[in-house]
């Protein structure tokens, strides 16, 4: 790789980095659907023709960041080095928490369900000690309770002491 690729590596990242700021920065004041491409770059102090060349539509955006905030939390869980399925789930809870309002915001927005298919194909790889059907079950049920926790006034004290009834009926 030569400096001039480097260069255009880190720019584009660089704009792609504003484009996903200015869209969290408008979702903490409109809702998604409120949000037009034109107010992303006019805030982002982009063209139109720029925000085409990183992302498809204002979906793909939301999409990709997810994926991204998807990523971090996974990475989260396992730079922790926990093997256990029940700790894995109570780091899972931990980041979530930590990052409440701005996973919040995407999941009120995500109407494709992004947030939750990138979940369970996550949990799906990680229930291989369970049958299909129980590892279906219990994947969606966690992710319905993320989203309920996420989308409504629980504590996080609530929620642990929560997982921690769920977690012990599968034992």
């Amino acid at each position: 790789m030569n400096d001039r690729s480097i260069i255009m590596d880190r720019r584009k990242r660089k704009t792609q980095t504003t484009i996903t700021a200015v869209f969290y920065q408008l979702l903490t004041k409109k809702s998604y659907e409120e949000i037009s491409v034109s107010q992303i770059c006019q805030v982002a102090d982009i063209n139109r023709g720029t925000f085409y060349l990183h992302f498809i539509d204002k979906d793909d955006l939301l999409e990709k960041s997810i994926a991204y905030e998807m990523q971090k939390l996974v990475e989260y869980c396992e730079d922790n080095g926990e093997t256990n399925s029940q700790r894995k789930l109570g780091k899972t809870f931990e980041y979530i928490t930590d990052h409440r309002e701005q996973l919040k915001r995407l999941v009120h927005a995500d109407k494709q369900g992004f947030f939750a298919q990138y979940q369970i194909d996550y949990l799906m790889e990680q229930l291989t000690d369970q049958s299909q059907l129980t590892s279906v079950f219990f994947a969606h049920g966690i992710i319905g309770l993320m989203e309920h926790y996420l989308m409504n006034d629980i504590s996080e004290k609530e929620i642990a002491q929560e997982l921690d009834k769920i977690t012990k009926l599968f034992h």
